[in-house]
């Protein structure tokens, strides 16, 4: 499919300029940019952007990300600066300087858009980064290749199977390191008790 350079441009505005999500930093962005196309693509059957995706340690990456955010940049459309974060380590924040023109999305593109926000919006990098390792194109795919989206969903029953083990992960991702040693044998414990469930397939181990 061939890539909409100004919808990717104009989707990256969106999530810089929208609250739900900040901070919002580089690898945040790039995971709500794939949510948002693979969610298309499960509903609509096609993307939003047309991107390509590639397979890297924090998760999918579109080729054509960092060539818009420096031609967004450049026209001083969106600005990045250093922020400090609550465990002391630091990022660059993107923040959009004007709005994002809404009227190239399709009223269903723009449906997943909020949907995405709503869904994944408040989950930091981390958690963004470890639930786009459980996606099929992201775990089948060799290690800077490019993930081939498919638009067939896992069954709701292994959704629903692994939403407890989901939920104790990203507790354990959102939750600050000074919690005293008993909490975290604690949270293991549950963790252990709620494995998550890849279905039938083979996975070649």
């Amino acid at each position: 499919m061939r890539v909409n350079l100004r919808k990717l441009r104009q989707l990256i505005i969106f999530f810089a300029h929208h609250n739900a999500v900040k901070p919002l930093g580089k690898t945040k962005l790039f995971k709500l940019l794939y949510f948002a196309d693979v969610t298309h693509i499960q509903t609509m059957g096609e993307p939003i952007t047309g991107v390509e995706y590639r397979k890297f340690p924090f998760g999918p990456v579109p080729t054509q990300g960092d060539f818009a955010l420096k031609e967004l940049q450049l026209h001083r459309l969106i600005s990045q600066k250093r922020i400090s974060l609550p465990n002391g380590y630091f990022m660059r924040e993107f923040t959009a300087l004007q709005e994002p023109d809404m009227t190239i999305f399709t009223a269903q593109e723009i449906k997943t858009i909020h949907y995405v926000i709503q869904e994944y919006g408040k989950d930091t990098a981390s958690v963004l980064s470890w639930k786009s390792h459980q996606e099929y194109a992201w775990l089948f795919a060799e290690e800077g290749m490019p993930l081939q989206l498919a638009s067939d969903k896992p069954s709701t029953k292994s959704n629903n199977k692994n939403a407890a083990a989901i939920a104790w992960v990203e507790q354990w991702y959102a939750t600050p390191d000074d919690q005293p040693p008993e909490y975290w044998d604690e949270l293991e414990e549950e963790i252990k008790r709620h494995p998550i469930n890849f279905g039938d397939e083979d996975f070649g181990l």
